[in-house]
């Protein structure tokens, strides 16, 4: 007699995959943030190379859908890498700038709050800090008398 034997079930786990809004830009902000959101979309996604300009380009609006409208009828279309560096030329900081005095230069003449978004816009851009050297450049700006305060709990 022979007696039958069911398969184990076996479970593989699938991936959750979230659903992943792709970012918008419109080229009044630093489009820093816009890349390392499409980067992140791209990766997760697994968006080949060839499509990551195409789904860049939609999601584009006013001024910086009208740039690329202009780079593409100037230049065809550009690689994933050309693009990213053309926006950044376009809407980016200028190439003269100096993100890491722009960081030092930073005083607090509002609240703590916005002091510290004012220091963290740049900081990205100011190259690679140690820890310690990202605190004492935060430190430069807080005014009297909290500069004193801060100091003394040694951060």
């Amino acid at each position: 007699m022979r007696f039958f034997r069911p398969f184990p079930f076996v479970f593989i786990a699938t991936p959750r995959f979230q659903k992943l809004d792709f970012p918008k830009f419109d080229g009044k902000l630093d489009p820093l943030a816009f890349f390392n959101r499409c980067k992140s979309y791209f990766h997760q996604q697994r968006i080949a190379a060839k499509e990551q300009v195409w789904m860049a380009s939609y999601n584009l609006e006013g001024g910086a859908q009208m740039w690329l409208i202009q780079v593409q009828q100037d230049e065809g279309t550009p690689s994933w890498r050309n693009f990213s560096e053309l926006l950044n030329l376009r809407f980016g900081p200028p190439i003269h700038s100096n993100p890491l005095r722009e960081l030092m230069a930073c005083k607090r003449t509002d609240t703590v709050a916005e002091y510290q978004d004012r220091f963290e816009a740049p900081l990205p851009r100011a190259g690679t800090l140690s820890e310690t050297q990202r605190i004492q450049a935060f430190m430069v700006g807080p005014q009297l008398p909290l500069s004193h305060d801060v100091e003394l709990h040694n951060p």
